[in-house]
């Protein structure tokens, strides 16, 4: 039977075997070994939101003394890695924080994914009909022969009720969920599908950002380049 939207449900399978065997709490967590690494994850021993926050916080206040300081004479390309680096630092705390924290919970009634101490979704097991699991081809005018491995959980109607980044689960994470879930699965990451077919198969799983990111990328270079200018003329204004 298919969906208004598209969807082959003669594609979901049964989880069975040693693929079924799960218990009810059912936790699903990230795996940092998996997907692309980014220095090297798991070498702090906890890291909060409240401590990554706290990074922000400092590194922004650092950026702005420097800016705002008279008599300093901080070229504006040291300032430039300066803030290359902050940003680098916490967006691997943040990295951390994620692999710490993040977790796909299944009890009785309720799946719940937290991201982050107080950022997390809740929904209800009953609304849940299957599992899906695609390769997106996420290739951009900037960065060709880009992939990206997505988990889907569709309602009855063939639609996209929930959506994550895969990039550090497997096969046997998708296989368990679904177990967790009582639902089937339908597990295609062997190869990639467009943004667009995807969209056309089920319905929800493509968000309005990433039908324009060409647009997007180029409204960000823009402010990027602006904001730059700002900062390079705050810096060379005290030294005149």
């Amino acid at each position: 039977m298919n969906t208004p939207g598209g969807y082959d449900w003669s594609r979901l399978q049964p989880v069975v075997g040693e693929f079924a065997r799960v218990s009810i709490p059912f936790e699903l967590r990230p795996n940092p070994k998996a997907g692309k690494p980014f220095f090297r994850p798991g070498v702090l021993p906890r890291i909060s939101l409240g401590l990554a926050a706290g990074v922000v916080a400092v590194g922004a206040a650092l950026q702005l003394g420097l800016i705002h300081s008279r008599g300093t004479n901080l070229s504006p390309r040291a300032a430039g890695y300066a803030l290359g680096f902050m940003i680098l630092v916490v967006l691997w705390l943040l990295r951390e924080a994620y692999f710490q924290e993040a977790v796909v919970r299944v009890d009785a009634t309720t799946l719940t994914y937290r991201i982050l101490p107080g950022i997390a979704r809740r929904i209800p097991r009953a609304a849940i009909a299957g599992v899906v699991l695609r390769r997106v081809d996420t290739s951009t005018s900037f960065a060709a022969g880009q992939e990206s491995k997505r988990l889907f959980l569709i309602g009855s109607d063939g639609r996209c009720i929930f959506r994550i980044n895969a990039e550090h689960f497997e096969y046997l994470d998708g296989y368990h969920l679904a177990a967790a879930l009582a639902v089937p699965i339908d597990p295609a990451w062997d190869f990639a599908v467009s943004r667009a077919s995807l969209s056309m198969e089920i319905p929800g799983t493509v968000l309005w950002p990433e039908r324009h990111v060409t647009a997007l990328a180029i409204v960000g270079t823009l402010l990027v380049i602006a904001v730059g200018s700002v900062v390079m003329t705050l810096l060379q204004g005290p030294a005149r």
